[in-house]
């Protein structure tokens, strides 16, 4: 779980049943249309629209360029760039001591330690291994102290090895596995379908965390639910505007103090999404611009 730093992937689903639906309309009644050429089209509709479903399944519930657009709005977010920052490093002084690369991976509670430790894997000599060994110490201390790195070096460091190809895509990785995933699975559980929700999932996911603490997505999600009902229930729609209530409250009063004074500043970050479902653009279109703290932004 980690604070704000307030200062990646075609069309859903439902473009492709718009082109079929085109398509069967063109072609006129069905009364009208050879039986042999009936069935051929109906065929290849259902082979299409199954293919493009098992595309779309396999990216989370998210088209390539749907992908791409969540991933922008969270850069925005997180570095106010709409380009993704791998090579970020500070001490925000938020207690959890450097944060760093793309989706702020941080020095206190294992998280940096997982990305070093799979780019050793691919890269054993890169200018982030020597660090290993205090990132454990202080992932098992859950020490925001980075005297001992010490601090400058590794951010150098870093910054340094985000420019390997190899270390941006062990972020990447990471980011699918650990969040991007996570979220991707409450999603399905909870039976949404729009890339919209799916992409407010996957921001809290990357802000709030996947753990069992009261702060954490899951909690999130059930203190939503306790509050509306499920999706199936309540309504999509009325499901996600609960769940930006409750992730607004858990932002201004986060169970976790030492998150406090920086998660309340980052409150527009659940704002920008809500202003984008007041928009109706559910499926996350673009290109469409967006304001977020104060700046606007174009995602492409």
């Amino acid at each position: 779980m980690r604070a704000s730093r307030t200062t990646h992937r075609l069309t859903g689903i439902t473009g492709l049943a718009a082109v079929v639906a085109a398509t069967a309309c063109a072609t006129g009644p069905a009364s009208a249309v050879p039986p042999t050429r009936a069935a051929h089209t109906s065929t290849a509709a259902v082979a299409a629209a199954a293919a493009a479903a098992a595309r779309q399944a396999s990216a989370g519930g998210l088209t390539p360029d749907q992908r791409r657009r969540a991933d922008q709005l969270i850069s925005v977010f997180e570095n106010s760039t709409t380009e993704i920052q791998y090579g970020y490093a500070e001490n925000i002084g938020d207690g959890r001591g450097v944060t760093a690369g793309r989706a702020g991976f941080t020095t206190n509670d294992g998280d940096a330690l997982k990305v070093v430790r799979a780019y050793a894997a691919v890269a054993p000599d890169n200018p982030l291994a020597r660090f290993a060994p205090e990132l454990e110490r202080l992932a098992a201390s859950g020490s925001g102290d980075t005297g001992g790195l010490p601090e400058g070096e590794y951010i150098a460091a870093w910054k340094q090895a985000a420019e390997d190809p190899a270390f941006r895509q062990v972020q990447d990785e990471q980011v699918d596995q650990r969040y991007f995933g996570p979220a991707t699975d409450q999603a399905d559980r909870l039976g949404l379908t729009t890339a919209l929700a799916r992409a407010e999932l996957y921001d809290a996911s990357i802000q709030h965390g996947n753990g069992g603490e009261y702060d954490a997505l899951p909690a999130l999600i059930g203190r939503t639910t306790a509050k509306v009902g499920p999706p199936s229930a309540a309504g999509e729609r009325a499901w996600l505007d609960a769940f930006f209530d409750v992730r607004v409250d858990d932002l201004t009063n986060p169970a976790n103090a030492s998150t406090a004074d920086e998660w309340r500043t980052s409150v527009d970050r659940v704002e920008c999404l809500r202003r984008i479902a007041a928009t109706g653009n559910d499926d996350l279109d673009g290109p469409f611009t967006v304001t977020a703290f104060g700046s606007g932004y174009t995602i492409a």
